[in-house]
């Protein structure tokens, strides 16, 4: 991995952290209008973002599973804890090394992906998603999903992820959508 790839990896790893802390306040999703209380009936407790609560989790597994490859491989000690900012500073320490390491293409591409799932979690809930086929990644096997905004006029997706939680980039999405075109049988006029 050449210096600048390292560079950004540092700023990757900090984007997280900061995405992380951020992610806390999405944890509680603030209701659009205030609700109407009906006499008889109970609370039902706190109510969860999936996407902040499935970000969170992802982003811990993810960077201990890392944190543990360095302690395993290099046999020194790990972090000591699995707060978030505790693994990143961890692997930032161990990112000359890393960057080396066989892995590193991997670890570049998780950690941009990370970086990304842990920021849509912060943006405003979809309002539907397009079911769009098999996830093109070699060895993936999950369903890919277009995600349509409230805010979007047609029906093109704001992004495409995978149910595996990656996400598609924009320049793969033609091939995508030449797939789900129905294939015409006959002459053309």
């Amino acid at each position: 991995m050449c210096p600048t790839c390292v560079d950004r990896l540092h700023s990757e790893l900090r984007g997280v952290v900061d995405a992380y802390r951020e992610s806390e306040h999405a944890l509680t999703p603030t209701p659009t209008r205030t609700a109407e209380r009906v006499s008889g009936s109970r609370s039902v407790g706190i109510v969860l973002d999936d996407r902040a609560v499935s970000a969170r989790s992802r982003t811990t597994e993810l960077l201990a599973s890392w944190a543990r490859m360095v302690v395993d491989e290099r046999g020194v000690l790990g972090p000591g804890a699995s707060e978030v900012a505790t693994l990143v500073r961890f692997l930032r320490e161990h990112l000359d090394w890393l960057a080396t390491h066989p892995a590193a293409a991997d670890f570049d591409e998780e950690m941009a992906d990370l970086l990304e799932c842990v920021t849509s979690a912060l943006e405003p809930n979809p309002t539907r998603h397009l079911a769009l086929g098999d996830c093109p990644r070699p060895d993936c096997g999950g369903a890919l999903r277009g995600v349509l905004h409230a805010v979007d006029d047609d029906h093109a997706p704001g992004l495409v992820v995978c149910e595996s939680g990656h996400r598609l980039p924009p320049r793969q999405w033609l091939e995508i959508a030449d797939r789900l075109r129905p294939v015409t049988t006959g002459e053309a006029r």
